[in-house]
């Protein structure tokens, strides 16, 4: 019985061992779902909780591109350096072999604006008078008797700011010219000195001025820089004005000429001549494109020959009538055309249009840009919302347009949501 009685109670103690195994493997199993469980939960509410990815705009149209077609042709000149853009709108090129050369009165574009930028005056406004001293009288004389060019003064004659001008434009008076740098400057130098800091200022490095008014070899420059000056001087009222003048009068000097004797043709309405051993012209021409008014440059330097200012002026007359029939206005963007597409986390790419048609003026070969800004927070905005917008430049025109999206922008579903780690 004993051995029995053993037996039996071993075999029951196996049993009970078995079924606390069994027990023990069943919260182990039980502890592992709910873990599970609760990182699944976890995970599931830090995925609908933090933030969604912000839809990335992939743009369809080029950042940086040319207006198709074949590029304008200019009326370069033949023997000389020229250099030709269209005010506002963009450089058509420059010709010829570009290497610093004298530009004579050229110069006085600059004296001109140096003047109106210390003393300014508005269109219709006579400025400052300024009484002829012994001296002016005499710097009169002196470069008289040099055969230069001359407008007549005397002593204690009284003149405005703007007859002063006249003189210095219409017939290119090169006494004016120092008139005018010692009332600015206190002196000659001291003005010559400001003409250099002002073209340095303006990025023109291959110019350099040594007297006032352009009769010195030392006055040297480059079209393409001269280019610079004279839209400068034709953007201003008051000079643009005066370089239009075919003739003045003033009190001594009488009635005096424009040397410009290309005034008038082919709609020429400036801007400086010049002329030493060789001609120069600073042209601009009148052109009419739309509802807009342009003016239309060219500086021509080093024109050669028996009579170089004719022949410059020639030239001139040539690269005006050629501008005439370059810019136009084209078309550069349609109200409704797709410029990209918004990448929309869980969507179909949403595209963004144009809000408005864009007409600009510009010509084959003239360089456009496009750049889309997006807004940062975009979800939730209705079809036809406004996006964003973009800098649409074309040449030196610029346009700001709005951009909208064509369908809603809808946040991610939770599944993608739950899905999308």
């Amino acid at each position: 019985m004993a051995r029995g009685d053993q037996w039996v109670a071993a075999k029951g103690s196996r049993r009970s061992y078995s079924g606390r195994n069994s027990t023990m493997l069943a919260r182990r199993l039980l502890v592992v779902v709910l873990v599970l469980i609760l990182i699944l939960g976890l995970g599931s509410i830090i995925q609908l909780v933090r933030g969604v990815p912000s839809p990335s705009y992939a743009a369809s149209l080029a950042a940086s591109s040319k207006i198709p077609g074949t590029p304008p042709s200019v009326a370069w000149p033949a023997h000389a350096e020229a250099a030709a853009e269209i005010l506002g709108v963009g450089l058509l090129g420059q010709h010829g072999d570009l290497h610093e050369t004298e530009i004579a009165s050229v110069t006085k574009m600059t004296t001109a604006l140096l003047t109106l930028k210390a003393h300014p005056i508005s269109l219709g406004e006579s400025g400052p008078s300024l009484t002829m001293t012994p001296q002016d009288y005499q710097i009169y004389v002196n470069d008289k008797n040099a055969n230069d060019s001359v407008g007549a003064i005397r002593e204690g004659e009284v003149l405005s700011e703007e007859q002063l001008l006249e003189l210095l434009l219409i017939p290119s008076a090169d006494n004016i010219a120092s008139v005018l740098a010692k009332w600015d400057a206190g002196s000659v130098s001291r003005f010559v000195a400001e003409m250099n800091s002002y073209a340095q200022s303006l990025g023109l490095h291959h110019t350099h001025y040594g007297d006032p008014s352009g009769v010195t070899p030392s006055t040297l420059s480059i079209p393409r820089d001269q280019l610079k000056i004279e839209a400068l001087f034709m953007s201003n009222p008051v000079l643009a004005n005066i370089a239009a003048m075919p003739q003045a009068t003033l009190p001594v000097a009488g009635t005096v000429y424009n040397v410009n004797y290309a005034l008038g043709h082919d709609n020429i309405v400036g801007a400086k001549t010049g002329s030493i051993l060789t001609g120069s012209f600073a042209m601009a021409t009148q052109i009419k494109v739309g509802q807009s008014n342009l003016y239309g440059l060219g500086t021509i330097l080093d024109v050669g020959g028996v009579e170089p200012l004719i022949n410059a002026l020639h030239d001139g007359e040539a690269m005006a009538k050629s501008l005439q029939t370059i810019p136009r206005e084209l078309t550069v963007l349609h109200k409704g055309q797709v410029v990209g597409y918004l990448d929309v986390p869980g969507a179909n790419p949403d595209p963004v249009v144009a809000t408005e048609s864009v007409t600009e003026i510009g010509w084959p070969g003239l360089t456009e840009s496009f750049t889309p800004t997006i807004d940062k927070s975009v979800y939730g905005l209705p079809a036809g919302a406004k996006v964003g917008t973009a800098t649409l430049t074309v040449g030196e025109q610029l346009k700001i347009v709005p951009l909208k999206v064509a369908n809603a922008v809808v946040h991610p579903s939770i599944v993608w949501r739950l899905t999308h780690f």
